[in-house]
């Protein structure tokens, strides 16, 4: 990244204190993306001015600057198909190579269990629950697992509705979200621009968004009232998929314990309908 080179060619010229300030930003590029020049000087002791004056330094023109550097390098350089290649190339040089794969995917899912809060998992329970109506979007390889939630959530309550654009009339699906709406809203790189306008819409119409993605810093997050991120930079967006079902997984085993009776009235009326001509058994 062209900015950390300018800090380490800058950095014996920097005072003391925006020495300190430049080796955060080379330390943690990740976390100054997400947090405040004032946040940053805190977790260093010190002062805001001197963060802002570091970026001038820098010939930037202030923190907002640097971060939308670093954010812009973030985003453009995650992971892509050549990585997921390069990883499973290397495990093939071993043996058990279905055993190491499938390793890496529980490794994944461990880390996911890690960041996630368990906080925001309990509003998005109850927030999918409660809705009026819940509205799902997911576009290209973020399809199978819109789809696979919107069928799993329409078992277990009313007004589930999987929106696919080109599909659809979405001018009729908007008029039906408001402010007791819930919007679910899966992308990863390199984020749909119709799933990203799609919550933003939502969210201006007043639903309740939520958002599963790869990245803290994914323009999804802008118009989300809660994001789960759960890829990384070191991830290709197809090792994502293992942990982000066993996600989905958990958010529904979550409702059926904390919601028995709409999951048993739900049931009951599936088995009121004669389904003769749709299965065998």
């Amino acid at each position: 990244m062209e900015i950390l080179d300018k800090v380490k060619e800058k950095y014996a010229s920097l005072s003391k204190g925006q020495q300190k300030v430049g080796k955060y930003v080379l330390d943690f590029p990740e976390k100054v993306a997400l947090l405040s020049a004032g946040e940053v000087g805190r977790q260093i002791s010190v002062s805001e001015t001197t963060v802002i004056r570091f970026c001038y330094s820098l010939e930037l023109n202030g923190y907002a600057h640097l971060q939308s550097i670093i954010r812009e390098y973030l985003i453009q350089h995650k992971s892509s198909l050549n990585r997921y290649y390069s990883s499973k190339m290397e495990m093939a040089q071993k043996p058990h190579f279905f055993a190491q794969v499938m390793e890496k995917d529980a490794e994944n899912i461990r880390r996911v269990i890690d960041t996630i809060d368990e906080g925001d998992l309990q509003q998005t329970v109850d927030k999918m629950m409660k809705a009026s109506n819940v509205f799902l979007a997911g576009m290209r390889t973020s399809f199978a697992p819109a789809q696979w939630l919107a069928f799993a959530l329409g078992l277990v309550r009313h007004e589930v509705r999987l929106v696919q654009p080109g599909i659809d009339d979405l001018v009729a699906i908007l008029q039906n979200i408001n402010e007791s709406s819930v919007f679910i809203a899966i992308t990863f790189h390199r984020y749909v621009k119709e799933t990203v306008q799609l919550a933003k819409m939502a969210k201006e119409r007043g639903a309740f968004v939520i958002s599963l993605t790869d990245s803290p810093l994914a323009p999804i997050t802008e118009y989300s009232d809660i994001t789960f991120a759960i890829g990384s930079q070191e991830k290709s967006t197809l090792d994502v998929f293992p942990p982000l079902f066993s996600l989905l997984n958990a958010m529904m085993a979550s409702l059926y314990i904390q919601y028995p009776e709409k999951v048993n009235e739900r049931q009951q009326q599936y088995e009121q309908v004669n389904a003769d001509h749709l299965f065998y058994f």
